[in-house]
């Protein structure tokens, strides 16, 4: 059942969105003699939140990875294999980048 409202919820964001921010809207209202200012300010709340939800869907969408910064595809490594790799590219960089001795124009040819 926990499972169940779980993705219930995941499919429907905006519905919970909207339930929650309308909830607290009549409560304010009611309990609290809420005005304009303060509904304006939660409708404003409201809109961040959506637009938060909409890009954390754009996201997903595009192959984020939702916080796993390693590929599924290839197996996990250790850091040190890593650091190895990291080390051995920076190498083959700096190599490339050496230039050759410069040979002095003013020597006798």
């Amino acid at each position: 059942m926990k499972n169940s409202n779980g993705q219930w919820f995941s499919r429907r964001p905006y519905t919970v969105t909207s339930l929650i921010f309308l909830a607290v809207i009549v409560l304010g209202w009611q309990l609290l003699g809420w005005g304009e200012r303060h509904f304006g300010f939660l409708l404003l709340l409201y809109f961040i939140i959506a637009l938060g939800i909409r890009l954390d869907e754009i996201y997903q969408i595009i192959g984020g990875s939702g916080g796993n910064p390693r590929p599924i595809d290839g197996p996990p490594e250790s850091l040190s294999t890593q650091l190895c790799e990291i080390r051995s590219i920076l190498r083959q960089i700096q190599a490339s980048l050496e230039k050759p001795p410069r040979r002095d124009d003013t020597e006798d040819v």
